[in-house]
């Protein structure tokens, strides 16, 4: 079967590959309201809702609208996701690959210095393009984004050196180091969060104005001409902490046009189109995985996503 694209589509698919939701913790077709769970649902109103229960029972939503595809999409994107966490976290208590020696002459140390210039460059000057140009809000991550782009650069350079793949690469490092860049990497990610929410798509609510959240872009309803248009004064209760308080369409008065029939929602949807076509996660070799070594326990539930 190709991706799904429906809720019916959805079960048959984690059906078929043997997927138990007692044990993946993702639930398709039930408002499951217990910690530490995955889901989507049909609501009263006819709105699917993806959705996230964390470890301390908090939910946060991912998704509310009436695109059942793209819906259905983010949902198995996300568990695809989880399942390249599951096979390298058993991969990682298989074995630990010794990182063979090789010697660091003049040119590899000149390498190093022009890719780690060149990437944090180049890269800081993409976030510095997305702020100032594109209008997105990426908070912290203008700043610390070269840093971990740099880093990257770096670690798949010595990868190439050795001969290794990434996560050949990755699992040399000595266990307390590795915990340390993901620790980092975790603390960077907190950072940029603080200063900027993560709001999810799907309709806002407030003061009787209604909104629509499309990646990083925001839109605004207008009654008297029943259209959308792009939103630039976003109301500061949008982007505060209370953000999740607003993400419905019940307190706004009246009928409306729906923004999933918009050019703008099928710009923003076309960027997804291609994500159809990439092999699932499954496929990869990871000698010896199974669903049956699924471990629930290892995914990070204190995220928002």
């Amino acid at each position: 079967m190709n991706q799904p694209k429906t809720l019916e589509e959805l079960k048959i698919w984690f059906r078929e590959n043997g997927y138990e939701p007692a044990k993946t913790r993702f639930f398709v077709g039930v408002d499951f309201r217990a910690p530490k769970a995955f889901g989507i649902y049909r609501n009263e109103l006819g709105e699917f809702v993806v959705y996230k229960n964390k470890a301390d029972g908090t939910r946060v939503i991912r998704y509310q609208g009436y695109d059942e595809e793209f819906a259905v999409h983010e949902l198995y994107q996300r568990f695809q996701e989880e399942i390249i966490n599951q096979q390298t976290r058993w991969m990682a208590s298989q074995t630990v690959t010794e990182t063979p020696k090789i010697d660091v002459g003049p040119k590899h140390v000149f390498a190093f210095i022009l890719i780690a210039f060149g990437s944090f460059i180049v890269s800081r000057w993409f976030f510095l393009w997305l702020r100032d140009s594109k209008g997105i809000d990426l908070g912290l991550i203008v700043y610390l984004g070269p840093t971990v782009v740099m880093a990257l650069a770096l670690f798949l350079y010595k990868s190439y050196l050795y001969g290794q793949s990434f996560l050949e690469s990755f699992f040399s490092i000595h266990p307390k180091y590795r915990m340390m860049i993901i620790v980092g990497l975790f603390a960077m990610i907190m950072c940029s969060l603080v200063v900027s929410p993560g709001n999810r798509n799907g309709y806002y609510s407030i003061n009787n104005d209604l909104y629509y959240r499309a990646g990083n872009n925001w839109y605004q309803y207008n009654t008297n001409g029943r259209t959308w248009s792009h939103a630039y004064n976003i109301p500061r209760e949008l982007t505060s902490g209370d953000w999740e308080d607003y993400n419905d369409t019940t307190s706004y008065g009246g009928r409306y046009s729906l923004f999933e029939t918009t050019s703008y929602y099928r710009d923003w949807r076309s960027s997804y189109n291609s994500d159809s076509n990439r092999s699932d996660s499954d496929d990869r070799d990871y000698g010896g995985w199974s669903s049956d070594d699924w471990d629930s326990g290892s995914t990070d539930w204190d995220s928002d996503w």
